[in-house]
C-alpha cells in the first residue's frame, strides 16, 4: 500500500476492503466530501499550496464519536488519521505538511463535519503531501493528483477544486466539469461513490520554478558562491584598505597594531567564506554518492571538525594571556575529535547503531560531541571579539591596581568567559530541544503514541536534529561574524582618530576609506537574493559602499564648513575650531535672543522698545563678525550662515571621533522602539512567527535581531556624526538626509529586481522608513546636544530645542517628522499582511532576511 501512495495510485473502493476492519470505511458510506487546493504564488518566493478537505460523517460511523473528543486523545487521533492518512499504518510523519489551525469539528443533524486546512511550501524538488494532495515539484513541470484517504472510497465527492494560480494548467485528467475564476479547474459530482482521479499538470513560471530548486547542484553552487563572495568581499576590502593605509605615510604605534590587526581579520574573513562556501554544495553532492544512513553520520563528522577548526582559529587570533582558557578549549575540543575520529565506536554508523551501543548512548554522544564543539567555536569567537572591542574603545581599560598609576586593558578570564559561553550553549540547546519537539509533535499528530514505534523514531528524529545541528551551526554562526569585522574597522578609526591633526577634527581621505568599507559591513542591508538564490547577493556589498561614496561626493563643498569668509575666502572649517567653541557658542546664544527679541517687537508685545530695533540689528551684524585665526585680520561669516548654523555645523565635540562616539549612542537609544517593530515585522507575525517557532534557530535569532538592529541604528549615527561637519545641511534632520538616501538607495535597487522575479517587498519600504525617521531624531538629539551647556536655563529639552530651532525652523521640523511618523505607520500597516518565508521542513531550513 506505501508502494502505492508513492506512485500515486488513487485508492479504489476493492482496495478499501484491507481498510475495514481499521477504519470501517463501511461506515462511511452515506457521507459526502470536497477537496480543494490553491497554489498562493503572488509576491512569493515559494508557491505556497493551500490545501481544504471538508468530510461530512455520517452518525452511524464507528469512529465519529471520537472526532468529538480532545485532539490529544486515542480516540480523535485515531478517527482523523482514517478521514486525513487511511493506511493501515499508525505512525506518520508529514514534515511538509502545516496546519494554520486546529480542524473545526461541527455536529450536524446527520453526524459531524470536518473541515481540515493545511498548507504546505513549494520550496524543494520531490513529491509533497498536503492534505489529500500529492503534489509533484519537478525540473519544468509540477503536477498534483488528488489521493485522499482509503476510507473515504465509499463517500460522495460533491466537488474538487484546484486553482493554479499564476501557473498555467498543461493537462487535466479527467475532464473538469466546469471553471472558477480565471483559471480555477472544478471538478462536480451529484451521485456515485467513485473517487474522482483528479491529475493536473502544470507549467509554472520561471520565478516560481527557479524558487522550488533551490536543492539542485546548478542553483545551489552559484547560491553558495554568491554568498560566499559577499564575505571575500569584505575580506579583501580589509585587506586593501591595511594595505594603502601603509602607504599613506608614517602610522603611530596604535594605528600601527590596529592596521595589522584589520589586514589579519580580513584574511581570517578569506578563510571562514572560503571554509563555508562549499560545504553545502560538498553536503548535497556527496549525498548523491552514499547511503542517506552513512551520509548522516559522516555530515555530523565533517561538521564537528569543522566547527573545532574555525573555534581554535578564532581562538588563535584573539589571543587570550590566561593559559585556563586554552586549557578549556583543549578540553572541548576532546569529545567532538573523538567522535568524529572514530563515529562506529560511539554508534553513529549504521552497521554498528543497533549492535554494540544502544540508540541512546549514540545520541548522547552526538549531544556532547556537538554541544562542546559549539562551545568552543563560541569561545573562540568571544576571544577574537574580546581583542577587537578592546581596540575599538568598546570595552574599557580598568584602572591601575597602584594609585595613580596608567590604566590598564582588561584580560579576558575564563571565570566569565566559561559560564556565559555554557549558559548559551545552554540556552540555544533548550531553544533547539523546543524547536524540534514542537515541529516533531505538528508532524507526528496523527501518530499512535501509545506504540513502542512512536518511541523510536521519536528517539532518531532527535538524533537527526543533533545531526543537523552539528553541521548546520557553522552556518548560523557565520551569518553573524560580519560584527566582528565591524569592530575591527571601528578600531582603526579611533586610532586614527587619536592621532588626528585635523584642526576641524574632520575625517581625513583615510578615515573616509575605511568609513566606505564600515558601511556595507555594518549598516547597509544584505539584499541582492532573488528568487531564493543568492548568486548576486555580494553585489549589494558593492552597491552599498557605492551609495556611500555617491552621497559623499554629491555634498562634497556644499556643507556649512566648506564655505569661505566673505574677506579673506578662508575655508570656515579652517576659521572655526575647538579654540572658538566657547565664543561661537556664546554668540549663537546671544544671537537667538537678539532674534527672541525682535520676533516679540514683530508681534507687538513690547511697543515701546521699538526703537531700540536698530541698535537689536547693529548686534547682529557685530555678531557676524570673525576673525581669521591664521592671520589675525578681522573677517566676517558668509553672507548665509549665521553664527547659530556654525555652531551646529561644529557638533557637540571638537574632534569628529567624539561626534561619532555620541552619534552612536543617541542613536542606540533612539533606535530602540524601531528595533522592537522591526523585529515583531522579522520574526513574530505571520508566517515569520511560525518560522520562529519551528526553527532551530529561530527563538536565538529573536535577540540577533535586536543587536542587529541596535548595531544598525548606532553605525548609521556614528557615520552621521563622523561625517557631521561634511554633510550638506544646517540643521541635523537635513544632514541625516545623506546617510539616510545611502542606506535607502541599495533597498530601492533590489525592490526593482523584486519587481522584476514577482516576489513581495515584504518590509523593505518600512527599513528605508525606520532609518530616515532614526536619524532625523538622532540628528535633532546632535543638534540639542550642542548647546548641552545651557540646559540648566531652561525648564526642559524642548524649550531648549524651541530656542536653538527658533519657531519657524522648529515648526517645519516638526511637520517633517510628524509627516516621517505617518509615513511609518502606513508602512507598517501596509505590510501587515505581507506573506512571510516558508515554514521550515525536516531538515530545519527556512527562507530568507535580511542581513
Amino acid at each position: 500500500m506505501l508502494v502505492a501512495v508513492l506512485l500515486g495510485v488513487f485508492a479504489v473502493p476493492e482496495q478499501a476492503h484491507a481498510m475495514d476492519d481499521v477504519c470501517s470505511s463501511a461506515g462511511l458510506a452515506g457521507g459526502w466530501a470536497s477537496a480543494s487546493v490553491r497554489l498562493d504564488d503572488h509576491n512569493r518566493t515559494q508557491t505556497k499550496i493551500v490545501s481544504r478537505q471538508v468530510v461530512h460523517v455520517p452518525a452511524k460511523w464507528k469512529y465519529a464519536t471520537g472526532l468529538l473528543l480532545g485532539e490529544d486523545s486515542k480516540g480523535y487521533r485515531r478517527a482523523m488519521r482514517c478521514l486525513m492518512r487511511g493506511s493501515a499504518y499508525s505512525q506518520f510523519q508529514w514534515w511538509d505538511e502545516w496546519r494554520p489551525r486546529s480542524p473545526e469539528i461541527t455536529t450536524e443533524k446527520s453526524g459531524v463535519k470536518v473541515q481540515v486546512d493545511t498548507y504546505a511550501w513549494a520550496d524543494n524538488e520531490g513529491m509533497t503531501y498536503v492534505g489529500p494532495w500529492d503534489v509533484v515539484v519537478g525540473h519544468d513541470y509540477w503536477r498534483i493528483r488528488l489521493h485522499p484517504a482509503e476510507a473515504l472510497a465509499k463517500v460522495t465527492w460533491s466537488s474538487v477544486v484546484v486553482d493554479p494560480g499564476s501557473a498555467s494548467a498543461v493537462s487535466a485528467e479527467p475532464r473538469p466539469t466546469s471553471g472558477k475564476g480565471d483559471a480555477g479547474l472544478v471538478w462536480q459530482r451529484k451521485s456515485g461513490r467513485t473517487v474522482p482521479v483528479v491529475d493536473v499538470r502544470l507549467d509554472p513560471g520561471w520565478q516560481r520554478s527557479w524558487g522550488a530548486q533551490a536543492d539542485r547542484l546548478r542553483f545551489l553552487v552559484p547560491s553558495s558562491v554568491g554568498w560566499a563572495l559577499w564575505g571575500w568581499s569584505i575580506g579583501a576590502a580589509l585587506i586593501y584598505s591595511a594595505y594603502r593605509a601603509r602607504r599613506t605615510g608614517p602610522l603611530s604605534p596604535a594605528q600601527e597594531e590596529t592596521i595589522t590587526m584589520a589586514g589579519q581579520w580580513g584574511w581570517i574573513t578569506l578563510l571562514i567564506s572560503l571554509v563555508l562556501a562549499g560545504h553545502n554544495a560538498f553536503y548535497a553532492a556527496m549525498g548523491r554518492y552514499f547511503p542517506a544512513d552513512d551520509w548522516g553520520n559522516r555530515e555530523a563528522h565533517h561538521g564537528l571538525v569543522g566547527s573545532i577548526a574555525l573555534g581554535l582559529v578564532l581562538l588563535a587570533f584573539g589571543f587570550p594571556r590566561r593559559w585556563t582558557i586554552w586549557c578549556a578549549a583543549a578540553v572541548l575540543a576532546l569529545p567532538g575529535l573523538a567522535v568524529a575520529y572514530a563515529p562506529e565506536r560511539w554508534g553513529l554508523s549504521a552497521q554498528t547503531f543497533f549492535d554494540e551501543y544502544s540508540p541512546d548512548k549514540a545520541v548522547l554522544a552526538l549531544f556532547t560531541a556537538a554541544g562542546c564543539a559549539f562551545a568552543l567555536l563560541l569561545m573562540g569567537s568571544v576571544a577574537s571579539g574580546w581583542r577587537l572591542a578592546r581596540s575599538a574603545g568598546v570595552i574599557r581599560p580598568r584602572r591601575a591596581a597602584t594609585p595613580g598609576g596608567p590604566l590598564e586593558p582588561r584580560e579576558l578570564r575564563l571565570r566569565h568567559t566559561g559560564p556565559a559561553v555554557v549558559l548559551a550553549v545552554i540556552a540555544i540547546g533548550l531553544c533547539l530541544a523546543n524547536t524540534r519537539e514542537r515541529d516533531w509533535q505538528r508532524a507526528s499528530w496523527l501518530s499512535a503514541r501509545e506504540e513502542g514505534q512512536y518511541g523510536t523514531d521519536h528517539l532518531q528524529a532527535l538524533r537527526d536534529e543533533l545531526t543537523w545541528f552539528s553541521v548546520n551551526s557553522v552556518d548560523w554562526w557565520a551569518v553573524n561574524h560580519w560584527l566582528l569585522a565591524g569592530l575591527a574597522i571601528l578600531a582603526v578609526l579611533r586610532a586614527s582618530a587619536s592621532g588626528s591633526a585635523s584642526p576641524a577634527g574632520s575625517p581625513g581621505p583615510g578615515d573616509e576609506r575605511w568609513m566606505l568599507v564600515f558601511f556595507p559591513v555594518m549598516v547597509g542591508m544584505g539584499l541582492g537574493w532573488f528568487v531564493g538564490n543568492g548568486v548576486l547577493s555580494w553585489l549589494w556589498f558593492f552597491v552599498n559602499l557605492a551609495a556611500l561614496g555617491l552621497v559623499l561626493r554629491f555634498g562634497r563643498g556644499r556643507s556649512v564648513l566648506d564655505k569661505h569668509l566673505q574677506k579673506q575666502g578662508a575655508p570656515l572649517a579652517e576659521a572655526i575650531g575647538p579654540a572658538q567653541r566657547h565664543e561661537l557658542l556664546d554668540r549663537a546664544r546671544r544671537y537667538r535672543e537678539i532674534h527672541a527679541k525682535l520676533r516679540r517687537l514683530d508681534q507687538g508685545q513690547a511697543d515701546d522698545e521699538a526703537l531700540n530695533r536698530r541698535a537689536y540689528e547693529r548686534e547682529l551684524r557685530r555678531l557676524h563678525n570673525w576673525r581669521d585665526p591664521s592671520s589675525g585680520t578681522p573677517d566676517k561669516l558668509p553672507v548665509d550662515v549665521s553664527v547659530v548654523d556654525a555652531a551646529l555645523a561644529l557638533g557637540p565635540y571638537d574632534t569628529w571621533w567624539g561626534n561619532g562616539g555620541r552619534a552612536a549612542r543617541l542613536g542606540a537609544l533612539i533606535g530602540i522602539p524601531a528595533t522592537v517593530l522591526m523585529v515583531w515585522a522579522e520574526q513574530l507575525r505571520g508566517d515569520s512567527l511560525t518560522s520562529t517557532l519551528y526553527y532551530g534557530f529561530g527563538m536565538p535569532n529573536v535577540p540577533l535581531d535586536v543587536l542587529y538592529w541596535e548595531v544598525t541604528w548606532a553605525g548609521a549615527a556614528f557615520l552621521l556624526g563622523a561625517l557631521w561637519r561634511r554633510l550638506p545641511g544646517r540643521r541635523g534632520p537635513v544632514r541625516s538626509l545623506s546617510v539616510a538616501a545611502a542606506f535607502a538607495l541599495p533597498i530601492g535597487i533590489d525592490s526593482v529586481g523584486n519587481w522584476f522575479t514577482g516576489e513581495a517587498q515584504t518590509n523593505l519600504a518600512l527599513y528605508a522608513a525606520a532609518m530616515l525617521l532614526v536619524l532625523t531624531l538622532t540628528g535633532i538629539a546632535i543638534d540639542l546636544d550642542t548647546f548641552r551647556g545651557e540646559r540648566r536655563y531652561w525648564q526642559s529639552r524642548l524649550g531648549l530645542l524651541l530656542s536653538v530651532y527658533q519657531m519657524r525652523y522648529f515648526s517645519l521640523q516638526m511637520a517633517y517628522l510628524l509627516a516621517q511618523l505617518v509615513a511609518v505607520f502606513t508602512l507598517w500597516q501596509f505590510f501587515t499582511d505581507a506573506g512571510g518565508p516558508p515554514e521550515p521542513g525536516a531538515g530545519g531550513e527556512t527562507g530568507t532576511t535580511g542581513s
